[in-house]
């Protein structure tokens, strides 16, 4: 666990036992009360994955410190006709007035310098980072009338597959589930076809042959698509952000005082789901393989291949966004990169 982060393993531990118990009250306690409710949206589509319960938990803890002055509603991707790529704007457009957003480099581009493949391969360094760019990152949110909350962060995104998928080489040919530009722009440079779904498509997508296989972190999917998948190649594409953003016209109408409480909560709870993904991580990783899933850790060699492959595209990347070239030199001096 990493120190910085402030919390033992058994902050982490107890926060996942505390946020299972702690779901049920929400909706029941006094919801009809409260004085604004707010709708909220994510592209999560499984209500018991640690992510979700984290913000049932903050949703709760935010009803609760407000006196019921503040309720709000989560639904699970799927359940409202919002593609995952387009929650950013559903929140620009009040649709929604907070979502969970891991698709957002879309909307956001310098959101991807940290998520560039390979470039942060230490979540010490991913932290780092992602302070050295928040700031060009809430203001080109604030362009859109959005505020930016903060973030949770899934331990290593890894590749998935129903095929067999152990090497470098197996990659090609693939189809593989992306989130973002630049983890397609890495899957394609080892032969691989990225496809960009939903978390709520994805069960399907494999079931149908859409897809071989996805990215994605054991304690996000991998266990949850672990019925559908055979193989797990723990090369870390890059470590993924999701942001906690809310409308600011909705925001803004909350008194000076909700606001503080609100931002606290968010600051805590973010926290303690990043390093409660983190501490459970290993352990489902090792449960797949008891299951019968072929885990596999890449070779010295395969590492040192991707990154000769992709070291290239992040100059690229920067050269086709020259707005975002401050924030890469930045970003760059902060990760050692």
């Amino acid at each position: 666990m990493n120190a910085a982060q402030g919390l033992t393993r058994r902050d982490a531990v107890g926060y996942l036992a505390g946020i299972t118990t702690g779901i049920a009250g929400l909706g029941a306690s006094g919801t009809a009360l409260a004085a604004t409710q707010w709708r909220a949206y994510t592209y999560n589509a499984v209500a018991t994955v640690t992510a979700v319960k984290g913000l049932n938990a903050l949703f709760e803890a935010i009803q609760k410190e407000t006196q019921s002055e503040l309720s709000v509603r989560l639904n699970l991707g799927g359940t409202l006709p919002i593609a995952a790529t387009n929650i950013t704007q559903a929140v620009a457009d009040n649709v929604v007035q907070l979502g969970d957003d891991a698709f957002f480099v879309g909307s956001v581009p310098v959101g991807g310098i940290v998520r560039l493949p390979m470039f942060l391969p230490r979540r010490a360094d991913f932290e780092k980072a992602w302070h050295a760019a928040a700031p060009y990152l809430r203001a080109d949110y604030a362009k859109k009338n959005v505020v930016v909350l903060g973030r949770y962060i899934f331990p290593e995104n890894v590749m998935w597959s129903r095929k067999k998928l152990t090497s470098l080489a197996d990659i090609a040919g693939q189809k593989i589930r992306v989130i973002s530009p630049e983890q397609a722009e890495f899957i394609k440079l080892l032969g691989g076809i990225p496809v960009t779904l939903g978390t709520s498509e994805v069960a399907a997508g494999i079931d149908r042959g859409v897809i071989d296989g996805a990215l994605t972190a054991s304690s996000g999917y991998g266990h949850v698509w672990r019925d559908l998948l055979k193989y797990s190649y723990r090369l870390n594409v890059s470590f993924v952000d999701s942001l906690i953003l809310v409308n600011k016209d909705a925001w803004d109408k909350l008194t000076p005082e909700q606001r503080t409480k609100v931002q606290a909560l968010v600051d805590e709870h973010t926290k303690r789901m990043t390093a409660a993904m983190a501490a459970e991580d290993g352990e489902i990783t090792k449960k797949l393989a008891e299951g019968g899933m072929v885990i596999t850790e890449p070779s010295a060699a395969d590492l040192a291949e991707a990154e000769r492959r992709i070291t290239p595209y992040w100059k690229e990347w920067g050269e086709k966004r020259p707005a975002a070239q401050e924030a890469l030199l930045k970003v760059r001096t902060a990760g050692g990169r």
